[in-house]
């Protein structure tokens, strides 16, 4: 029964009106109207293009930018020997941070030191100041002092070239001895010669009986004293040639002390100036303000006497006379680094004037480093107009530098290609 009533149902007018009823034109068109509508958007969208912006930090200075003076510690300022816009040249002493050492002594002796050297000929000659104000320096001071002095000392005194010489004089006199008995040996040897000759005549006649055995035997005996004292003085000879042996190793032994002791106080003295230098050193990175290079000195928030500074703070700065292009640099980060090359277009929104009013800048991109820095970022040289002035035709104030916000116009790409990406990266990925 309930499906001739579906039957019924499906065969009522109002169903066959519906499905026999052509569509409406409307409906027609709209599909056709639509798709050509898309047709259009995705030909016009292959030619409208326009590019990928990537923002970073700028910096806007010369190709020799103005070098800052930062204090290493906190203190106050003792001593400050240039003014503001006053002319500076490389290790010029600007100030001084409060400390216990006397700024003219230990620059004093920092010249001093300089013209010393230990390997010099005449740098026992050389003297020392006394009685200045050192401060931390002093101990390295005392210690040079005391290794300069024994260094002295040991080529003054001469202690060694005394035993040489003694020793020496000793050893010619030892040389003399030797030859006296050299020459006494000579004559020792005639004369026991004639002691034979006169004991075996003896001893001849007294075996033939023509002399008494008494004569024979004082013949006898006087050979033998005369063997005995040669005997004696071969010895007394050999002992002179040990001693002149002996004396002969105590001159080499005596060198070699001397060149020993030369050593040890030399390096000593080496030392004791290199520590000295090195506290010098020390002294200078914790309490001097020196110039980096020749230049402007620019004071920041210092500018006279007893001002407290702290640690890390920028107190003055060096403009050079001929600062040269003024260019950017900017701190680009790794992702859509690869996309920034040579001579695209920046835009610079200058920090301290507001690009509604003043306008922006516009540069070229120069160059990107090679590599990253420790932050992962590239450093990017901008090309600017040397005046300045910006897109709405005012030129800006540069003191030696600007900060801003970069925005590196890359390479365009169209509507159509943006949007086909994402599809193209799929099918690549996937089939």
């Amino acid at each position: 029964m309930s499906k001739e009533r579906k039957e019924i149902e499906l065969r009522c007018e109002e169903v066959q009106d519906i499905l026999t009823r052509p569509p409406h034109a409307l409906v027609r068109w709209g599909i056709t109207v639509f798709f050509i509508v898309l047709a259009l958007f995705f030909v016009g969208g292959s030619f409208f293009k326009y590019p990928d912006v990537i923002s970073a930090p700028v910096t806007v200075t010369t190709e020799h930018p103005p070098v800052w003076i930062v204090a290493r510690n906190s203190g106050k300022i003792k001593e400050v020997f240039h003014h503001d816009r006053d002319s500076v040249w490389t290790g010029s002493v600007i100030a001084v941070l409060d400390n216990p050492a006397v700024t003219a002594d230990v620059l004093r002796l920092k010249r001093k030191l300089e013209a010393f050297s230990p390997a010099d000929s005449n740098a026992c000659t050389k003297y020392f100041p006394e009685g200045l104000a050192l401060g931390s320096i002093q101990n390295a001071y005392a210690s040079f002092q005391k290794s300069l002095t024994d260094y002295r000392n040991f080529f003054s005194l001469n202690l060694h070239r005394q035993q040489l010489e003694a020793t020496r004089k000793e050893l010619q006199e030892y040389r003399r001895y030797i030859a006296h008995l050299n020459r006494q040996t000579e004559l020792d040897k005639e004369q026991l010669g004639i002691a034979a000759t006169v004991h075996n005549r003896e001893k001849l006649l007294f075996d033939k009986g023509l002399t008494a055995q008494s004569e024979y035997e004082e013949a006898k005996q006087a050979f033998l004293n005369k063997q005995q004292g040669r005997e004696q003085l071969m010895t007394s000879l050999s002992t002179a040639r040990i001693q002149e042996a002996q004396l002969q190793q105590r001159i080499i032994e005596t060198q070699m002390e001397e060149k020993r002791e030369a050593n040890r106080l030399g390096i000593a003295l080496q030392t004791a100036c290199n520590e000295l230098r090195m506290s010098i050193e020390e002294w200078e990175m914790a309490c001097l303000f020196v110039s980096p290079a020749n230049g402007i000195l620019s004071y920041n928030h210092i500018w006279q006497q007893h001002q407290n500074v702290g640690s890390g703070d920028k107190v003055f700065s060096v403009v050079a006379r001929e600062p040269g292009r003024i260019i950017g640099k900017m701190k680009l980060p790794a992702n859509g680094s690869g996309k920034v090359a040579p001579g695209q277009r920046v835009n610079i929104s200058v920090a301290g004037y507001p690009y509604m009013e003043f306008g922006f800048l516009t540069g070229k991109v120069l160059s990107v480093s090679l590599l990253a820095d420790e932050e992962s970022a590239y450093t990017v040289t901008v090309n600017l107009p040397q005046d300045l002035r910006t897109s709405y035709g005012k030129a800006l104030n540069f003191n030696g530098e600007l900060t801003g916000t970069a925005e590196v116009m890359t390479d365009e790409r169209s509507v159509t290609g943006r949007l086909l990406s994402p599809l193209r990266y799929l099918w690549e990925k996937y089939w």
